[in-house]
C-alpha cells in the first residue's frame, strides 16, 4: 500500500501542476494528461465477468475497482470527465463507468479492459496504459498477483468482497426482472424485423427474383442439353472412325500372335516325334493274290512287255 500512496501523492501533485500551468486545454494535452495519471498505477480489484460493452467494440472484461482505492477512484473519475468533453465529438467508448451498468447498487468504479487467461477473483493490477481507439478508450491492465480466497476471508474491508457479493447477490435476485425484459426486447427487434422484411417492396423484389432465377435454370438447362446432344453425337462419330480404322491392325496383330503361338506348337510337336521308322504291316494271303492278279492282268495288257522278256525267265 505505501507504493500505492507514493504515487498516489505523486500523481495528485502532478494533477495540480498541471491544471495551474493550463487554462486552455486541448483534447491531445487531455489525453497525454490522463496518460500521466493513470499509467503505472497499482491497485486492488476484482475480477467480476466479461460482458458486452458495445456493438461496436464487442466484449470486454470488467474489473471492480477495490472500494480501499480512494485516490485511484478520484482520479478514474476526473478522467472519465475529462474524457467525455476531450472526445465529444467522436463519442467513443470510453472504458471507465461506474456500476450501474452491471446493475450492482453499491457505488464504485469499473474497469472495462482485456484480461487474457485469467480467473475470476481478487487481483493485484497496474495500469499500463490508455489506448486511444477509433470507437474505444481502454485502460490496460497488467494481472500482478492472485489474491486467495484464504486472504480475502482474512481481508474483506481491504478487498471489498463484503461489499460486492452482496451486491453481487442483489444483482442475482434482479436477474430473472431483467432476464423477461431482455426476452421482450428481443421479441420486440425480432417482429420489427419481420415487419421490415415483409415489406411490399422486399415481396416484389423476391418474386422478381424467384423468376429471374426460374428462367436462368430453364435456358441454363436448355443450353446444357443441346451441348451434351452434340457432344455425344461427335463422340460416337470419332468412336466409329477409331474403331473401323483400328480393326485391321488389331485383326493382323491376332493372326501374327496365331503363328507365334502355331509354330511353338509345331515345334515342340516336332522335338517329341520318334526318330525310328515304322515296321511296315504283314502282308496276307489275300492281298498276295490281289496283287498277282493285277500283275497278270497288266502283262496280258503289255505284248511288247512280254516279248521283250521272253526267253529271260527259261
Amino acid at each position: 500500500m505505501s507504493i500505492v500512496q507514493s504515487n498516489s501523492s505523486f500523481n495528485s501533485s502532478l494533477t495540480s501542476s498541471l491544471y495551474d500551468s493550463q487554462d486552455d486545454v486541448h483534447p491531445a494535452k487531455i489525453k497525454n494528461y490522463v496518460k500521466e495519471i493513470l499509467k503505472s498505477r497499482i491497485f486492488l480489484g476484482r475480477y467480476i465477468e466479461r460482458r458486452l460493452a458495445d456493438k461496436r467494440i464487442g466484449y470486454r472484461d470488467v474489473i471492480l475497482v477495490s472500494a480501499a482505492e480512494v485516490e485511484l477512484i478520484r482520479d478514474l473519475t476526473e478522467a472519465q470527465q475529462q474524457l467525455i468533453i476531450a472526445c465529444a465529438s467522436t463519442k467513443p467508448w470510453i472504458g471507465i463507468t461506474d456500476t450501474e451498468p452491471l446493475g450492482i447498487h453499491t457505488s464504485g468504479i469499473c474497469l472495462w479492459t482485456e484480461i487474457d487467461n485469467q480467473p475470476f477473483g481478487a487481483f493485484w493490477f497496474q495500469i499500463k496504459s490508455v489506448k486511444f481507439r477509433d470507437v474505444e478508450i481502454l485502460v490496460t491492465l497488467k494481472c500482478l498477483r492472485h489474491i486467495s480466497e484464504a486472504f480475502i476471508e482474512i481481508e474483506p474491508i481491504l478487498t471489498g468482497a463484503v461489499k460486492t457479493r452482496s451486491s453481487l447477490e442483489n444483482s442475482s435476485q434482479q436477474r430473472p426482472a431483467t432476464s423477461v425484459q431482455s426476452l421482450n426486447e428481443i421479441y420486440s427487434d425480432f417482429v420489427d424485423t419481420l415487419k421490415s422484411f415483409l415489406s411490399i417492396s422486399n415481396v416484389k423484389e423476391f418474386i422478381t427474383f424467384l423468376f429471374a432465377f426460374v428462367i436462368a435454370i430453364f435456358t441454363g438447362s436448355t443450353a446444357f442439353i443441346n451441348f451434351l446432344g452434340n457432344f455425344i453425337l461427335a463422340l460416337l462419330r470419332e468412336m466409329s472412325f477409331l474403331v473401323k480404322n483400328s480393326t485391321p491392325i488389331f485383326l493382323g496383330v491376332l493372326d501374327f500372335f496365331a503363328k507365334i503361338i502355331g509354330g511353338f506348337y509345331i515345334l515342340l510337336a516336332l522335338m517329341f516325334k520318334q526318330s525310328t521308322p515304322r515296321r511296315p504291316p504283314p502282308v496276307t494271303e489275300e492281298e498276295m493274290r490281289l496283287q498277282y492278279r493285277d500283275h497278270k492282268a497288266w502283262s496280258n495288257d503289255h505284248p511288247r512287255f512280254n516279248q521283250h522278256f521272253v526267253g529271260q525267265f527259261d
